[in-house]
């Protein structure tokens, strides 16, 4: 292969590169945290997790997938609603729901909502520069200069973001203190289960943070 040909695939290979990183980085951030200093230092056991939201499958599934994560990090976390099924359960039911499951907090996540926002992404050139072999290869700067070639051409685009915000508190069970409250804001980059699974990914991040979980 010649010179400037191996030089083309290797900017090539470095544009894919950047791309997958960029496609790899995560999709959520959390725009808000809260912890209480004292309480945290509580030795509790135990999460009854409860997903906030009007469809009974997406509870579900919000549930189980935030009970599965915990877990990963060795949390005695329990669905409540494989305590108390059904849509509206008040307050004092979830209550009785973690003192059953003999856990001790609750964690409850509510949707917020959704917001768009367009973005520019300006158009880029990818150049490469055939190799110098000695100072006076090409008859000095201007000879030099003239051998870069351009590799590659990314059009600029406009897209549109959707950014879904939910927000988690967790409270002491026997006190009903709050102890923790966390917004995560993701922004849509796929199907539903992956919305949902990067939301989860960032507030389990930011229990860890903040030092509620290891």
């Amino acid at each position: 292969m010649s010179p400037i040909r191996s030089l083309a695939a290797q900017v090539l290979a470095l544009a894919a590169c950047c791309l997958l990183l960029s496609a790899c980085s995560s999709n959520s951030q959390i725009t808000h945290s809260y912890v209480d200093p004292k309480l945290k230092e509580l030795d509790l056991h135990g999460v009854l997790v409860v997903a906030v939201t009007k469809q009974p499958a997406a509870r579900i599934d919000f549930e189980d997938s935030f009970v599965k994560a915990l877990q990963k990090h060795d949390i005695n976390a329990v669905a409540s609603h494989t305590l108390v099924p059904g849509q509206k359960a008040e307050a004092e039911q979830m209550l009785a729901a973690a003192q059953k499951a003999g856990v001790d907090t609750i964690l409850v996540t509510r949707y917020i909502g959704k917001s768009n926002e367009e973005v520019y992404h300006p158009g880029r050139v990818y150049y490469g520069v055939t190799p110098v072999y000695g100072g006076s290869y090409y008859g000095g700067f201007g000879g030099y200069y003239a051998h870069a070639y351009e590799v590659a051409y990314q059009q600029p685009v406009w897209t549109s973001n959707v950014t879904h915000s939910v927000i988690s508190d967790l409270y002491v069970a026997s006190t009903k203190a709050h102890l923790w409250q966390a917004v995560s804001d993701t922004v849509q980059a796929g199907d539903t289960d992956q919305l949902r699974n990067d939301a989860i990914k960032s507030l389990i991040g930011n229990l860890k943070e903040q030092g509620l979980i290891n």
